[in-house]
């Protein structure tokens, strides 16, 4: 679980963060909403400790993320994967070992580091859960953008982290690709049962993937509730949206088993 108390963040006289309260669940898909440059990805700055906060709590399990530095850090941090905007990709590198990548400089097996044959394995079955076969000689420069980000995606998972953060993962991307990142995104969770965290200012998508939705507006959560309570508020953000879909819940797949389940 992840709780974060009471959190303010400056940048001079621009107030991001403003006491801000969220406690984000095990094993569920938790999206951040809300319009661009409003503080989202500072808030995954702050959970994964590339940010402090000037005032308030970070708590991941038994971690109070605050007083973290060094080798403390990056042990609490080895449950955590980032799935950047951009994918983050190293160009230089083939997409095996982009991929494998976590596996070559950190795994290890009984004290040995794990076998190149091993993560060669890994790094093909990581592939085909995201629906990527037989690429891992390309490099980033000769795939799309959504594969790029699909790469990415098996990248963070290979690992099998308890919590990923995805940052804008539908940026940039036509309805269909961002579609398929949507699912990516789901299968992912069904496969770790960690907790997924999506900080997102794409509507649609979050409605077609979230178990709950938070509204980061004015540096506070305005609403956090499931996909049908929250599309049911009266929010501005909320009723603009509304008005261009015609309220059509029909997007909202998981909502039954948010409310009901």
């Amino acid at each position: 679980m992840i709780k974060i108390k009471n959190v303010y963040k400056s940048f001079g006289e621009n107030e991001v963060l403003k006491d801000l309260n969220l406690e984000i669940k095990d094993n569920e898909i938790f999206v951040i909403l809300g319009k661009s440059g409003i503080g989202k990805s500072v808030i995954l700055k702050h959970i994964v400790g590339l940010m402090k906060p000037e005032s308030g709590d970070i708590y991941i399990d038994d971690f109070h993320m605050n007083e973290l530095e060094g080798a403390a850090l990056y042990e609490a941090l080895k449950n955590i994967a980032t799935i950047y905007q951009m994918g983050a990709l190293f160009d230089s590198m083939t997409i095996a070992e982009n991929v494998g990548f976590y596996l070559r400089e950190h795994l290890t097996k009984g004290g040995e580091k794990i076998t190149k044959n091993d993560i060669a394995g890994l790094v093909t079955d990581s592939l085909k859960k995201v629906g990527l076969e037989g690429i891992e000689d390309l490099h980033p420069s000769d795939i799309s953008g959504g594969m790029r980000k699909r790469v990415s995606i098996a990248r963070g998972a290979i690992y099998k982290p308890k919590y990923i953060l995805y940052d804008e993962p539908t940026t940039g991307l036509d309805p269909v690709t961002a579609l398929n990142i949507a699912e990516c995104i789901e299968q992912q969770q069904d496969e770790l049962k960690g907790t997924t965290i999506v900080v997102s200012h794409d509507i649609p998508t979050t409605l077609k993937i979230a178990d709950r939705i938070a509204l980061l507006d004015n540096g506070k959560i305005e609403i956090c509730a499931d996909p049908l309570t929250f599309m049911q508020t009266d929010h501005p953000i909320v009723h603009q949206f509304n008005e261009t879909i015609g309220k059509d819940l029909s997007l909202i797949k998981r909502a039954a088993r948010s409310v009901h389940g």
